[in-house]
């Protein structure tokens, strides 16, 4: 009895050792990338690969198990990305910057920059045609001013 039970003892410690997951399998890179992809729903407002304080950070580390034994079952990061969003909802995934990245800021002003140049020289160019040449001749403008001239030329 004494020897079915050592046996026994040994082989739940090995069972347990095999499914045991270390500080150093839950930090490796594999772990890491796809939690760099996560956010973290502690309301800390980083991602799960993050090492706040008090380190661990227990909800990134238990998620960090729950990607360790996906990876381990043979899951592709993109299956562990759509296993966390259908659990977690759509904004857990991290959404990378668009083509432009960081950029866009930079970008829309210049935009904005290059349209108030465009606006300015199309008036300023109005302004000096109109300065230069007097206003364009138009016959239905003509018989309204004569018309008003003679009113005027009534009222005094």
């Amino acid at each position: 009895m004494r020897r079915f039970r050592n046996s026994l003892l040994v082989v739940s410690l090995f069972a347990g050792g095999c499914f045991a997951q270390s500080a150093e399998e839950l930090e490796s890179p594999a772990v890491n990338r796809i939690a760099d992809r996560l956010n973290c729903p502690c309301g800390c407002k980083t991602n799960m690969a993050c090492r706040m304080d008090p380190y661990p950070c227990r909800t990134c580390w238990e998620n960090k198990k729950k990607i360790l034994k996906m990876e381990q079952a043979g899951m592709s990061d993109q299956a562990i990305l759509g296993q966390f969003a259908n659990e977690m909802g759509s904004n857990v995934v991290v959404v990378p910057p668009g083509i432009l990245g960081s950029l866009s800021f930079y970008t829309a002003a210049a935009l904005g920059l290059i349209l108030v140049v465009f606006v300015i020289r199309k008036l300023s160019r109005k302004e000096a045609a109109v300065a230069a040449g007097g206003a364009p001749h138009d016959p239905l403008l003509d018989r309204y001013h004569d018309q008003i001239e003679k009113e005027v030329e009534k009222l005094d």
